[in-house]
């Protein structure tokens, strides 16, 4: 026999279906309300990252901070933004601060490598070069292409005093990308550290040829290069190198009296005269300077002829006997 619905039973059905409905409703809202508040935190990111942006390029570093912080404070779950905020921080000096923010980045989002990078760059200035070093592998096991990461642990291992292994590190950068100017002096650099000034002179010859402005290290390309001519007895090229470095670096009396040496080799003496000049202003005391001054003046002094039978060379001699 067919079995007959009851009124009880449909009002049972009807409040179960009216409850899913209304729970299926409420879900829906809240996920929309979810949603459009989402919407709007990204737009108020993004209008606070554009306008750190703008301030950045006007030259309002600190009103860029503030600006990127905020947006920080927006949504602090955007590690992009976080990194952003962090780079400004390491660029203004704040290190602590952008320290803090490479942290958090790191534990919001481990397989990035950016935050590893900037923050082995950090502890690298501050000598710390475990830790520094710890963070350069670690962002080369998510990415083993990663060039900046290649020259931390070069640089480290520099600073460790393993040149072999520093010199392997530049040269996988170099492979990485054979035209990054920062990697081929780098490279170069540690060669001659190393002893091969042979073979650093030929890259370094290319890098300002290539790139002649050769970026922050242009001043230290330059002079690099000088010390291998220098150190192959070609004093004339080495004096030109060195002058043209000279100029674009901060010099000190050390440098200025290194450059009237090579242009003393070289036989430039009106040059020599003044490069040491500036030395002695710099370091009036440095002992090597005044040998240097001496030296000079001996080989510029104008040489005293006898005639035949003055016999006045006794009296160059103090107490010689006669």
């Amino acid at each position: 026999m067919a079995h007959s619905v009851t009124p009880s039973e449909d009002h049972r059905t009807l409040r179960v279906v009216t409850t899913g409905l209304v729970a299926a409703a409420m879900f829906c809202a809240d996920g929309c309300q979810w949603k459009g508040k989402k919407e709007a935190t990204h737009r108020e990111t993004t209008r606070l990252v554009d306008q750190a942006h703008d301030a950045a390029q006007q030259g309002d570093v600190g009103r860029a901070e503030q600006l990127l912080a905020a947006a920080v404070e927006a949504d602090p779950t955007d590690c992009e933004i976080r990194l952003q905020l962090s780079e400004l921080l390491q660029e203004h000096g704040s290190l602590p601060g952008a320290i803090a923010h490479l942290e958090e980045a790191i534990d919001q989002s481990p397989d990035d490598p950016r935050a590893h990078v900037l923050l082995s760059q950090i502890l690298f200035e501050q000598k710390q070069y475990d830790a520094a070093d710890a963070h350069a592998k670690r962002a080369l096991e998510i990415d083993p292409h990663l060039v900046q990461a290649h020259l931390l642990h070069g640089q480290i291992e520099g600073q460790r005093g393993d040149g072999e292994s520093a010199t392997a590190s530049f040269f996988e950068a170099l492979s990485i990308d054979p035209h990054e100017s920062k990697s081929r002096f780098l490279a170069a650099r540690q060669l001659y550290m190393n002893g091969s000034g042979d073979q650093a002179a030929p890259m370094l010859r290319r890098l300002i040829e290539e790139s002649p402005i050769c970026g922050e290290h242009a001043g230290e390309t330059w002079w690099l290069l000088g010390r291998c001519y220098a150190d192959q007895g070609r004093w004339r090229d080495a004096a030109q190198a060195m002058a043209s470095g000279i100029e674009l670096r901060e010099a000190s009396g050390t440098d200025w009296r290194e450059l009237a040496l090579v242009q003393f080799q070289a036989g430039e003496m009106q040059a020599a005269r003044s490069s040491l000049a500036l030395a002695l202003k710099l370091a009036p005391g440095d002992p090597d300077s005044q040998s240097l001054r001496k030296a000079i003046e001996q080989a510029t002094s104008p040489p005293i002829r006898l005639t035949e039978g003055d016999d006045r060379s006794t009296n160059l001699v103090p107490n010689a006997e006669k």
